[in-house]
């Protein structure tokens, strides 16, 4: 049954939210302010409870209502300083910006009103209600969320981890990531962290159609609610459906009809650590070039729900925050000062760029809009109506005078940023002779790309999975990229499980010939049934923790174990000189205490071990309401597999993922699908909560319209909004 609702708002006409079946809000204006008005309703009658945590996240204020263990993130978000620099950025917005901005807070604070004492559940249970925002909170959020995709400075120590290491072909076989042959750009310091996102389109020349195809399907960590919200804006500057963050207005996945747009994050480099020099007579001053100064200090307190406040004392320099307290210490004694220089610290217009894309038409006026595009550095892939394809890295990379994986010397000219790379030299290209484009978080240009990007970038498993079939002969078509979406096939598994199998060749133990064995008739293939995936994730996280235990300390390991590529070079290489008993033998050692951990966890039986046993996704409410949780449920797929359900580190679980997917097939311009791992509510108890859960499990999705009859036809519920 169709529901209806109207209230009044600060609108200079009618403004419609309509409700499809699947709880996307397509909101109807005939004028723009109007339109992001009607947007900010739309949102907090789905997510806002989602939209205040990830305001108090940004802020620094989740310890005051969810307790002691949100302390840690409020002093990170404290630190890198997200509060004062989104003070600073509300005035620095233009104009036309800040007039959307303002209309789409007012919509939000508007639909707060509206509710009342009938706030979503976790307000209630809290004891709190919100405070009404403000553009400094729009801009928070999305300054936050910079910072958590591009932030990663526990990367940069990883990378520094590296000295500990005997040689310099072990420390480069360390910071290079497995597969690094495969680059976006194939012209000619990675890390594995098991998420990471997938998009790619397919040239008109390629399809059954003759018409593009585009896709994209980020991965996060799984929250409860979805990182992701669907929703669609019609008005006179906006035609589009997609899927954005709550809080902030924009897409960063959608279709207009005529241009189609995805993204993965990039991981090029926009920090840096300096290890500063501390005056050995005054530890409050250090050292500035050929000066002393002393660092700056703001205190700061944490309110904290059940117990005492924290307080804070924050130091900078003038390259930053020093940041020590974030990171991991290398040195058992502590490291000296870190301070942290971040493109994100500067002025930047990633808000207006949000709003510039959905209104592209062209692949000239998509470039053009991203040109504004600063943090966190993207790869969008492009397709539109007339069947071309395009690949644009976006954002703001600093030029260094070396590079460097780890520290750098604060007081090392050629450690200082000297400029940025300029967008027009940025990777980009437009109809390439292979008919496709695509990423994967993978490295993006060859080694003798003339300008230094460089950064924590992924494995190249899914790349290289994405090639194998995308550079096939094959056409394709919307069903072929679903099907691709939901492969669960390792390209990491197929090239090293051979050679695993090769090392145990010639053992004669139980355990060496069971997991030979396994592993030597697997199809590489992560189903729920399969014995060989967990044998294969056991052995992995195993083998990567001996090899690096070899000569990192074990309190260093959490740290250091996404650094894989050493540990598979030995497995391809074992006769690179490691061990000093040698590859086979600890290989051998380490096929033991996989059988030895697989009986622990899953019993004595082989036949029960089943990948789905021990890979399950469960999604934790953050206010620990066991009502409110989703799962657990096994879930095929793994860390590298496009299909990716990551979770690599023990206990397996699957933790991390797909959240949204997308097929945009412009043989039918008008509609696309798509599907949510959970729902598109935030709110426990809707309908919309957790609809789209089964579907996503099973590799179904939903279709999302473009015009507004068949948005009507399948119509849930309509709210107007009338001028006050």
């Amino acid at each position: 049954m169709e529901t209806h609702q109207q209230i009044t708002g600060a609108v200079g006409g009618r403004v419609e939210i309509l409700r499809d079946r699947a709880g996307i809000p397509h909101v109807y204006a005939s004028v723009t302010p109007d339109l992001f008005f009607g947007l900010g309703v739309a949102m907090v009658q789905d997510r806002l409870w989602q939209m205040d945590r990830m305001r108090r996240r940004a802020l620094g204020r989740q310890a005051e209502v969810l307790g002691a263990a949100h302390v840690a993130s409020d002093i990170a978000h404290l630190t890198v300083g997200i509060d004062q620099i989104s003070e600073r950025e509300v005035a620095a917005l233009d104009e036309a910006t800040h007039r959307i901005i303002d209309a789409f807070v007012a919509g939000i604070n508007r639909a707060i009103e509206t509710l009342g004492r009938a706030l979503p559940p976790e307000f209630q249970r809290l004891g709190y209600a919100p405070e009404p925002f403000t553009v400094r909170d729009v801009v928070a959020i999305a300054r936050g969320l910079w910072w958590s995709l591009n932030g990663r400075i526990d990367r940069i120590v990883a990378a520094e981890a590296a000295r500990m290491l005997p040689t310099a072909e072990l420390q480069q076989l360390y910071l290079t990531p497995e597969a690094s042959e495969n680059r976006v750009l194939q012209h000619a310091a990675g890390t594995d962290d098991a998420t990471g996102s997938n998009n790619w389109a397919v040239h008109g020349s390629r399809t059954t159609s003759g018409r593009a195809v585009m896709c994209g399907d980020p991965h996060q960590p799984f929250w409860v609610p979805s990182s992701w919200y669907e929703y669609a804006l019609h008005g006179p500057e906006d035609n589009f459906a997609g899927a954005g963050h709550p809080g902030i207005p924009g897409p960063w996945w959608g279709s207009n009809g005529t241009v189609a747009w995805s993204i993965t994050n990039n991981a090029a480099s926009t920090r840096d650590l300096y290890v500063e020099t501390v005056d050995a007579h005054n530890p409050q001053r250090y050292r500035d070039g050929d000066t002393w100064r002393e660092f700056d200090t703001r205190l700061v307190t944490i309110p904290v729900r059940g117990e005492a406040a924290h307080s804070l004392a924050i130091r900078s320099t003038v390259r930053g925050p020093v940041v020590n307290a974030l990171v991991p210490a290398l040195d058992a004694s502590g490291d000296p000062p870190l301070s942290l220089r971040w493109v994100g610290m500067e002025h930047i217009d990633d808000l207006r760029a949000f709003i510039a894309v959905p209104r592209a038409r062209n692949w000239p006026s998509f470039r053009s809009a991203l040109r504004d595009w600063s943090i966190a550095v993207f790869n969008f892939v492009y397709a539109d109506a007339d069947g071309h394809v395009g690949y644009q890295m976006a954002g703001r990379v600093p030029i260094r005078g070396r590079v460097v994986p780890g520290f750098r010397d604060a007081n090392n000219a050629a450690d200082q940023w000297q400029g940025t790379i300029a967008f027009d030299d940025l990777p980009h290209m437009f109809d390439p002779p292979s008919g496709y484009v695509a990423s994967a978080n993978q490295r993006i240009v060859p080694d003798d790309w003339p300008l230094p990007i460089y950064g924590a970038y992924s494995q190249g498993h899914r790349g290289v999975r994405l090639a194998e079939v995308l550079g096939g002969a094959s056409v394709v078509d919307a069903a072929a990229s679903i099907r691709l979406q939901n492969d669960v096939k390792s390209s990491r598994a197929e090239r090293l499980c051979p050679h695993i199998v090769r090392l145990l060749g010639d053992n004669r133990d139980e355990a060496s010939a069971t997991v030979a064995r396994v592993l030597g008739d697997w199809d590489y293939c992560y189903t729920l049934t399969g014995i060989a995936p967990t044998l294969f994730e056991m052995f992995m996280v195993l083998w990567q923790r001996a090899v690096l235990g070899e000569h990192i300390p074990e309190r260093l390991l959490d740290l250091t174990h996404q650094q894989t590529g050493l540990a598979a070079t030995l497995l391809e290489d074992p006769d690179l000189r490691y061990f000093p008993a040698g590859t086979k033998a600890a290989v051998g050692r380490i096929a033991q205490q996989t059988m030895d951990a697989a009986r622990t966890r899953l019993g004595d039986d082989l036949a029960t071990w089943q990948w789905g046993r021990m890979h399950q996704a469960h999604w934790h409410h953050p206010i620990g309401d066991p009502a409110f949780a989703i799962g657990p449920r096994p879930v095929d797929g793994g860390s590298h597999t496009l299909r990716n359900t990551g979770g690599e580190m023990p206990p397996h679980v699957a933790s991390s993922g797909a959240e949204y997917r997308i097929v945009v097939d412009f043989a039918s311009p008008d509609s696309f699908r798509a599907v949510q791992n959970i729902g598109n509510s935030g709110v426990p108890g809707s309908a919309h909560y957790m609809d789209q859960f089964e579907p996503w499990l099973r590799g179904e999705y939903h279709t999302v319209h473009l015009l507004r009859e068949r948005v009507a036809a399948e119509c849930e519920s309509t709210t107007i909004i009338q001028p006050a």
